[in-house]
């Protein structure tokens, strides 16, 4: 009963191990991809993905007003403009930019004090990356 207990105990940490490897690495397609996250309550984010050698090389992020322009960053400058406190989203989009770009993900971190618009952004990035993956 106890070789059967071990056995038993020795197969389940095998599966844990072998469930737990590497993922697998995903390829893209050379090329520049461009999507956008759903629209909300201050427009829409935006980006724009350009792939080289299968690696993502550059991002930008953006982020549109409810017309489709994109907004004047001048006034998101993480200042209180008549009451209200706006983010500082030309720095944040470039931080999370450069980010995805050292990681080759878009799986980064939220940034705090602009949390829709950043899980909008990666929500932009990985439909693009959808668009450049080779399947």
């Amino acid at each position: 009963m106890k070789k059967l207990a071990s056995l038993f105990v020795f197969l389940m940490m095998a599966i844990t191990i072998i469930s737990c490897g590497p993922s697998k690495s995903v390829s893209y397609k050379d090329g520049t991809y461009s999507a956008k996250a759903d629209s909300w309550e201050y427009g829409q984010e935006e980006a724009i993905v350009k792939i080289e050698n299968g690696k993502i090389k550059d991002i930008t992020l953006k982020r549109l007003d409810k017309a489709g322009n994109e907004v004047d960053y001048n006034e998101w400058k993480g200042q209180e403009i008549n009451g209200k406190v706006y983010p500082n989203l030309n720095q944040y989009r470039m931080d999370m930019a450069k980010n995805m770009i050292d990681k080759q993900t878009y799986e980064v971190e939220s940034i705090s004090g602009a949390t829709v618009s950043t899980n909008n952004w990666k929500t932009a990035v990985q439909r693009a990356l959808d668009q450049a993956t080779v399947k």
